[in-house]
């Protein structure tokens, strides 16, 4: 129910309806049936985007007036396409109000109301020129008819529009499914000040393109074993530094996830299990021309031989202290690691060599 609710293009089935029933019942029944429909569709999508529901009002409040003071003296095909220009003089009043409700809507802060708006727009663009084409169509039927030449029926016409109304809703709802399929595939990751309070959430491949806009969490680990850090090339699809040296566990921290449950996500799809010590280290934004991140460093300090086998780690070394600062500056490390490092020797390996020269 969900789905059909938020599909703007269920919003064209009173339409659909009234061209079935003014084919075969009084003009009154038919406008007013649509006309039930159109309201209880507004009823039914107001908190989302009822555009199409309220043309579809006006368009057989209209009608219904009509059938019971014009239409009973006209002919079934003239009370249907009076029918369809009010409807396509509604569509086109509506696009000439187009930048006042998109103006309104963009002082909101609901994207959600936004994005089917937008959808309701799609769909009564296409529905105006669908129909003006028909529209266009009938009256040359009409013109070569005045020569006596008769191309095709009136039931014929009524039948065309209907399959233009069809094939644009079937088409509204392919999209939107593989718009679903592909926002469920998606990754959502959070927005967020400073501080680290959530500000909102943008996917994943909108942001990339969005460049340093805005700021997501990144959760790092450092690996240490006996004194060493471990390196490896970072992977060339990363954003950041691909290539160069950094450590194996780096991730975006995902929507609604918590930093503990980031990491070991990150940990365990690198080696296939979590269980090595973790704890946090410092906190801190970095900026440059293609990102913003606030950055959560994490360290582990392995001492056991086993354990650090047992992570199964490829295409790294582990690097002492003096390897990496001859190498300081040569571009070979990721920038985020260039800017560790300091705090790393400083703080963990410093405790390692002290307790090193206790021992």
């Amino acid at each position: 129910m969900q789905k059909i609710l938020r599909n703007p293009a269920f919003g064209l089935v009173s339409m659909l309806i009234f061209s079935i029933l003014v084919l075969y019942t009084d003009a009154r029944i038919a406008a007013g049936v649509a006309l039930a429909l159109s309201i209880a569709g507004y009823i039914a999508v107001k908190r989302y985007s009822r555009l199409i529901y309220d043309i579809s009002i006006i368009t057989f409040t209209v009608t219904l007036l009509f059938s019971f003071t014009v239409f009973p003296r006209l002919p079934v095909f003239n009370r249907f396409a009076i029918t369809e220009i009010i409807f396509v003089i509604s569509l086109i009043i509506m696009r000439l109000s187009r930048g006042k409700i998109v103006s309104q809507v963009a002082k909101g802060r609901d994207l959600m109301l936004k994005n089917y708006i937008k959808e309701s727009l799609r769909v009564a663009f296409q529905t105006q020129y669908g129909l003006s084409v028909h529209l266009l169509i009938v009256l040359a039927f009409y013109l070569f008819d005045a020569s006596g030449v008769h191309f095709v029926s009136s039931t014929l016409m009524v039948v065309a529009c209907q399959i233009i109304l069809l094939v644009i809703m079937i088409m509204e709802t392919v999209r939107l499914h593989i718009l679903d399929k592909k926002l469920y595939q998606e990754e959502w990751l959070p927005v967020v000040t400073e501080k680290g309070d959530v500000t909102g959430r943008v996917a994943k491949s909108i942001t990339k393109d969005l460049k340093n806009r805005f700021m997501h969490p990144v959760v790092r680990l450092a690996l240490i074993f006996k004194g060493r850090i471990y390196l490896q090339p970072r992977d060339h699809d990363r954003l950041l530094n691909p290539g160069k040296l950094d450590y194996p566990f780096e991730k975006y921290m995902q929507y609604n996830h918590k930093v503990d449950e980031t990491l070991r996500n990150s940990i365990r799809k690198e080696c296939g299990s979590d269980e090595i010590p973790l704890r946090f280290l410092l906190k801190y934004t970095f900026e440059n021309e293609i990102t913003k991140r606030l950055i959560f460093l994490y360290v582990s300090t392995i001492e056991d031989e086993k354990t650090f086998t047992s992570l199964r780690l490829q295409g790294g070394k582990l690097w002492t202290t003096s390897q990496i600062e001859d190498n300081m500056g040569t571009e070979i490390f990721s920038e985020c690691f260039e800017l560790e490092y300091e705090y790393l020797k400083n703080t963990v390996l410093l405790a390692h060599q002290f307790l090193n020269k206790q021992a």
